[in-house]
């Protein structure tokens, strides 16, 4: 009988540990003080989660109401008071909110994520999400952005757009750890576009439009001269104008703030970033359209980086400090004619200074204020008011990388 006994409490002690085995504890929940949104967020715009626990390397997933697998989303801030994320603009529903952190995962709750909503607007965001790189209009008032209006497959490096809805970028793509640059663009009203089959393509470093054509600027390393082209989406190029060097310097290569440069009705206007391998010069280049001869202007140790803009009475410079040891800062410099470009504070003063980076700005005639990406991150978007020279209320943690002005 004792045998009995003690064989049946072995068995016993050795189901409860299968059980245990097989029903593990939960993690406890490192998150204290949790509250989720009591509103339901746009997929696209920030979602504040507050809570004591948060780690700086932790990750957030959504898993969408019927679906299998989770979808990573971008961690815009991690504070002690909380966590703020983003999600791409293609979730929406009901989703469960997972917390990685620690090497286990956690259930915080469930969100559900609105429709992104139509957004009338002339000025348009280049947004990189997890799962997309998207064009979107954009409210910078109301913070919002709409649904997007075409997706890219690419990095890209400059967007514009001419006067009937034809959007062109120059896209990176990377191949064998190399990269290779490409000219493309999308007919908004068509709804479609393509790859622009331009054999220099690859030497292409600024793009612009005058509203008619498209307008591109190639760099060679054997004579450095500076090529300004019309090119049309055919992918036929007629030269316009051949610019003799003047810098008298080795450069590997030549890049635009931007991607883009202001072609005005006599000058074009360029602000250039000049690699020399171990250095690299920033300055600003103006030339006419009928020579082949361009000013100059360059700050001493060439650490200020510039941006041409036009509004409807008035062209713009910003100028923005360079250099792993620059401290954030953007001045704005104004001139009337397109020959009153002289590039020193003397004859084109400072009307405004911003004390963070502001760059890659857009000029929108329907709301008449220029737009730029802003702040340290670079992903805020800044209002300027060119009539007053003062600046309006950011959009931080925006996530738009790149704006154009796309026309109605």
């Amino acid at each position: 009988m004792k045998r009995l006994m003690l064989l049946f409490c072995l068995l016993a002690s050795f189901i409860a540990c299968s059980d245990d085995k097989d029903n593990p504890e939960e993690p406890e929940m490192p998150i204290t003080d949790l509250q989720l949104p009591t509103v339901n967020p746009v997929a696209g715009d920030n979602v504040t989660i507050a809570g004591k626990g948060f780690a700086q390397d932790c990750k957030i997933q959504v898993k969408p109401e019927g679906t299998a697998e989770a979808i990573d989303a971008t961690i815009v801030e991690v504070t002690d008071a909380g966590i703020t994320f983003k999600v791409s603009a293609e979730v929406a529903g009901k989703c469960k909110v997972i917390l990685l952190q620690g090497g286990k995962s956690y259930e915080l709750g469930d969100i559900t994520f609105a429709e992104v909503p139509d957004v009338e607007a002339t000025l348009y965001g280049v947004f990189t999400d997890e799962t997309a790189t998207s064009v979107c209009p954009i409210d910078v008032t109301a913070q919002r952005r709409g649904k997007a209006v075409f997706t890219l497959d690419s990095d890209i490096d400059g967007i514009v757009a001419d006067n009937h809805g034809v959007v062109y970028y120059k896209a990176i793509t990377f191949v064998d750890n190399k990269s290779t640059y490409e000219l493309r663009y999308y007919d908004v009203k068509a709804g479609k576009g393509g790859k622009i089959a331009w054999a220099d393509a690859g030497r292409c470093f600024s793009i612009a439009t005058d509203g008619e054509k498209l307008y591109a600027l190639t760099y060679d390393t054997e004579n450095y001269d500076i090529n300004l082209y019309a090119v049309g989406r055919d992918g036929n190029a007629e030269l316009v104008n051949t610019y003799s060097d003047q810098f008298e310097l080795e450069y590997i290569r030549l890049y635009s703030t931007g991607g883009t440069f202001l072609y005005g009705e006599e000058y074009m206007f360029v602000g250039l970033r000049i690699d020399m391998g171990s250095d690299v010069y920033h300055v600003s280049i103006n030339g006419e359209l009928a020579d082949d001869y361009y000013d100059c202007v360059a700050v001493v140790g060439m650490q200020k980086s510039y941006h041409f803009v036009k509004t409807d009475g008035k062209h713009y410079v910003f100028k923005n400090n360079e250099g792993e040891e620059a401290t954030a800062q953007s001045t704005a410099h104004e001139f009337e004619e397109e020959y009153e470009w002289y590039g020193d504070d003397y004859n084109n003063p400072v009307v405004a200074t911003i004390d963070n980076y502001f760059t890659d700005q857009v000029y929108d005639p329907t709301t008449g204020l220029i737009y730029g990406i802003f702040g340290e991150d670079g992903d805020g978007i800044l209002p300027f008011d060119p009539k007053t020279n003062k600046v309006l209320e950011p959009w931080m943690g925006s996530g738009c990388v790149a704006l154009v002005y796309i026309k109605k």
